[in-house]
């Protein structure tokens, strides 16, 4: 005779603590979505939640001067014909309102088309 174990009981158990009322709505959302149980719905909720954290990119910013700032996009921008601010400050590990108000300043001053 060949007993299988059922997948429930192979995944490992882990306790876990919830504010009550972050709880009852878990409990009212499983009842609207008809699923099974709160382990479905927690296990559905982290297997998205690492999915979306797989996917993001982390950006480590740096402290810049703006002197350095503004020689680090020019050197960036050099050879290519187009980037994003955005792209810019996330290759540099940049201040995003950084970036804009350097590369502002550089159109203003021609040395970078808008």
């Amino acid at each position: 005779m060949h007993c299988m174990q059922s997948e429930a009981a192979r995944k490992p158990t882990i306790s876990l603590r919830l504010p009550r009322p972050l709880l009852e709505e878990i409990d009212e959302l499983v009842r609207r979505t008809r699923m099974r149980s709160r382990t479905e719905f927690l296990e559905r909720a982290v297997e998205t939640y690492v999915d979306e954290l797989r996917e993001a990119r982390v950006v480590v910013v740096k402290p810049w001067t703006t002197g350095k700032a503004r020689t680090a996009i020019l050197r960036y921008l050099k050879g290519r014909r187009a980037s994003y601010v955005t792209d810019v400050a996330e290759a540099l590990g940049m201040d995003l309102e950084l970036a804009f108000q350097v590369v502002r300043s550089l159109v203003k001053e021609g040395k970078v088309v808008d």
